[in-house]
């Protein structure tokens, strides 16, 4: 008789459970001292594991900051708010939704960014992480475009890839970080943005 494999749930539960402290003080040191300035074993430390444990875990500090990305990337309001945009039929209230929803990303995510703003010009893993993260926001953002080209509620003059790139620069990082920096609120943000977009994108006899 074949002994089915096991794999026992409290292991599981235990494993996830270390991996999400070991990340939680990476974030927390690269946010404080910096990439280049924080050890793995300062990490283990704060995580109260062996350094050991944050290889077989996670992998060095490249690996944790890759890891930390796709965190950021797979936040649950990502696709709320892609399913919702999937379903609205009215461009007004597609670009409203993207705007709530890239301003609550920006907010949930606000650490991680911060940190692969401030250090992708000291070190290439940081750098290519960044990357990541930015090429998957506009890919995300490049969907919306697509559902807006899709409606056919455009402008004459705006294509689905100009779409794209009106949105990157409406709902983008640098739009968000610039209107924190000024005070503004994130409802009244969403608002001028979202009217900003509209603007932009949206057909003058879109209903």
């Amino acid at each position: 008789m074949t002994r089915r494999p096991y794999t026992s749930k409290i292991r599981v539960a235990a494993a996830q459970e270390t991996r999400t402290a070991i990340l939680d003080a990476a974030l927390a040191l690269f946010a404080e001292r910096g990439y280049t300035r924080t050890s793995v074993a300062a990490v283990a430390e704060r995580a109260g594991v062996a350094v050991n444990t944050v290889y077989t875990s996670v992998g060095g500090k490249p690996a944790l900051v890759r890891a930390l990305t796709e965190c950021g990337a797979a936040d649950m309001v990502v696709h709320e708010v892609l399913d919702e945009v999937s379903r609205l039929t009215d461009g007004r209230e597609i670009l409203r939704a993207t705007a709530r929803g890239t301003g609550e990303v920006t907010r949930r995510q606000a650490t991680i960014l911060a940190v692969l703003l401030d250090n992708r010009t000291s070190d290439p893993a940081v750098a290519e992480a960044a990357a990541l993260a930015f090429r998957r926001y506009r890919d995300n953002l490049g969907r919306i475009a697509d559902r807006l080209a899709e409606l056919a509620v455009l402008r004459d003059d705006v294509d689905r890839t100009k779409a794209e790139q009106v949105l990157w620069f409406h709902f983008g990082t640098s739009a968000w970080t610039v209107v924190h920096e000024l005070g503004w609120t994130w409802e009244e943000a969403a608002t001028w943005l979202s009217t900003q977009a509209t603007h932009a994108l949206l057909h003058p006899d879109h209903p």
